[in-house]
């Protein structure tokens, strides 16, 4: 019976396919597994090295999709087929431990108040290693309020496929931070719990082999502050740009534009802080614009 489905984009990852199937096959808890490869332009080199998995790994789902789309284009694609009633996400160029998925899956199951587990991760510059700097996650909390101003739930969050009934699905503007702008829409609406171990190795976005760098993160950023209200956060110098890049009233799913309807978690006092804290960090950007303009024409 399939409990978890593993959402894994592909995209020209020729090079780390095979070392991740043979992890995907050592995974613990394989009977409640699927791994849905969601396979962006496949290339024929690519396509044959799953073709040899297949036959001895059932658990695989090969998707072929003809033409490359965002990520999270294709994330929203893999809930979509999702049988389980976990989802969880891998990218190929990381590493999970073994028993990660399971942990995430027991700790959803011990807190059935929780939409969503995560845990700790390894970074690294080193594909393979798993380098010395641990990320150090908050312990969730209902007064956590960090959970709506920084990025906590690291490449290996777990939800229940349920939740997206209340919060919707990740935004298909973005490039890089949808997940973060996930992150605060779930713990608005539910708790979090964080795993008691850490779940695998991140590789950082300065390695030559890295898939998923991306330039626009800053800007996306800035439209998940203004989003929310954590102004303090803001780089007026590149507000203007994400601006004119992205939609900040509006949310993107299954390639269709839907009202932006959350409530800011913070105090109207929090925010008038937060806008004087962004001014200070770029003065001169107020000489053309006051910061009740920036956030009027947020």
């Amino acid at each position: 019976m399939t409990r978890i489905s593993v959402l894994v984009s592909l995209y020209r990852c020729g090079q780390y396919i095979q070392p991740f199937l043979e992890l995907c096959a050592k995974t613990e808890g394989l009977d409640q597994i699927e791994f849905l490869l969601l396979h962006n332009d496949p290339q024929p080199e690519e396509e044959a090295i799953i073709e040899r998995f297949l036959p001895n790994l059932p658990q695989l789902v090969h998707v072929k999709i003809t033409e490359r789309e965002g990520l999270y284009a294709t994330w929203n694609r893999g809930i979509k087929l999702a049988k389980g009633d976990y989802i969880t996400v891998w990218n190929v160029d990381d590493i999970r431990f073994t028993d990660s998925i399971m942990m995430q899956a027991r700790a959803l199951d011990e807190h059935p108040d929780s939409g969503l587990a995560y845990g700790d991760i390894y970074l690294s510059a080193q594909y393979g290693q798993k380098g010395s700097t641990l990320t150090q996650s908050p312990e969730w909390s209902e007064s956590a309020s960090d959970f709506y101003m920084r990025y906590h739930i690291s490449c290996f969050q777990m939800w229940r496929k349920s939740i997206h009934t209340t919060i919707g699905y990740y935004d298909e503007q973005f490039r890089c931070s949808a997940d973060f702008d996930f992150q605060i829409r779930a713990a608005l609406h539910f708790s979090l719990v964080k795993t008691p171990r850490p779940l695998g190795i991140y590789l950082l976005e300065n390695h030559a082999g890295k898939l998923s760098r991306s330039g626009y993160q800053g800007y996306e950023n800035n439209i998940i502050y203004l989003r929310y209200g954590a102004y303090g956060n803001l780089n007026l110098l590149t507000l203007r740009k994400s601006l004119q890049l992205y939609q900040k009233e509006k949310l993107r799913f299954f390639g269709q534009w839907t009202d932006f309807t959350e409530n800011s978690p913070f105090p109207g006092t929090f925010k008038v802080k937060g806008s004087l804290v962004a001014s200070i960090k770029a003065p001169w950007t107020l000489a053309k614009l006051t910061v009740k303009k920036i956030i009027g024409r947020a």
